[in-house]
């Protein structure tokens, strides 16, 4: 029994040293079923588009970027047998991607990427975005109108916007998830984020803003915020080196936090039922007013225990 032992022990380790070499040197890295088993084979082509006004993304696992370039064009990367699907019909650009099933062993070459680009003169009417377990990095666009749902409540989709217009945002819903802006202008917003996921904003504008937050956190930071309402259950707000026009509105429940340094802004309507203001250091108590009719106003109220602090 024992040289049973030590040969498979041997033979573990000869293994491993084998798969080592085969990765360092380029090999194939996964076998998958297919009708019976098959090498995986890789995919890392771009083709030619026509014109299209409209994205829709759906299915699950994959990193999608859409971009400015030169033509309309969609670059596939990844295993073969699981690569996303596309066509483009009436205008509208549709993007599946596959399950990632039949995998045996270890992961091929990483999750499956699909790059789309636009001419640099051209912009979008609609982005609908239906994913799970994916990152999508949308840079250097405008689009009139763009949507996210959680398709997946346990493997939620990340969005990451870089140097983006959006004229409308609306029905973005975040489950476990990351909402990244970036040097951006977004206008007419509707975002619910809940289960510990994270928004946060870099040097972006928004205009008529409405956030529902639920165990989640917002950070904004050298940003600009017209008309924001937002509404936060255990969660924290932080906002900094921003500016805020016209009335913006946080009602905070069950404890929530909300920080602000570097605020500029006429007046503030800082209110907390059971927990503490403080302004630039002192401790006000449960409320600090100034300036109240101000056009440009700062409305934090803290429904709970929650903790109000300005510096």
């Amino acid at each position: 029994m024992r040289k049973y032992f030590v040969t498979g022990f041997y033979l573990l380790i000869v293994g491993g040293i084998l798969l080592l070499g085969g990765f360092l040197m380029g090999a194939n890295r996964s076998v998958v079923w297919n009708h019976g088993f098959k090498v995986a084979q890789n995919v890392d082509e771009t083709y030619p588009l026509e014109k299209f006004d409209n994205i829709y993304l759906d299915g699950r696992s994959a990193n999608v970027n859409v971009r400015f370039g030169d033509r309309y064009k969609i670059h596939v990367d990844g295993d073969k047998s699981q690569a996303p699907t596309y066509k483009v019909k009436d205008g509208t650009l549709t993007v599946s991607a596959n399950k990632q099933k039949n995998h045996i062993g270890v992961n091929v070459f990483g999750r499956e990427s699909v790059t789309i680009t636009i001419p640099m003169n051209k912009s979008l009417d609609n982005i609908s975005i239906n994913l799970a377990d994916s990152n999508i990095h949308i840079n250097d666009v405008t689009v009139s109108h763009l949507m996210k749902t959680a398709k997946d409540l346990d493997y939620d989709a990340n969005l990451y916007l870089n140097d983006v217009t959006i004229k409308k945002l609306n029905k973005a819903n975040f489950y476990n998830a990351t909402f990244s802006t970036k040097n951006s202008k977004i206008s007419d917003m509707t975002l619910s984020a809940s289960d510990y996921s994270d928004f946060k904003a870099d040097n972006t504008t928004f205009t008529r803003s409405n956030i529902n937050l639920d165990e989640s956190n917002l950070s904004l930071q050298e940003s600009n915020l017209d008309s924001m309402n937002a509404l936060i259950n255990h969660g924290k707000v932080a906002i900094s080196k921003s500016t805020l026009m016209n009335q913006n509105k946080f009602k905070l429940f069950n404890s929530g936090r909300f920080s602000g340094s570097s605020i500029m802004v006429d007046g503030m309507k800082l209110s907390t039922d059971r927990g503490i203001v403080r302004y630039f250091g002192k401790n006000y108590g449960n409320n600090y007013q100034n300036k109240i009719d101000s056009t440009n106003l700062l409305d934090v109220k803290a429904a709970d225990k929650g903790l109000i602090t300005i510096k």
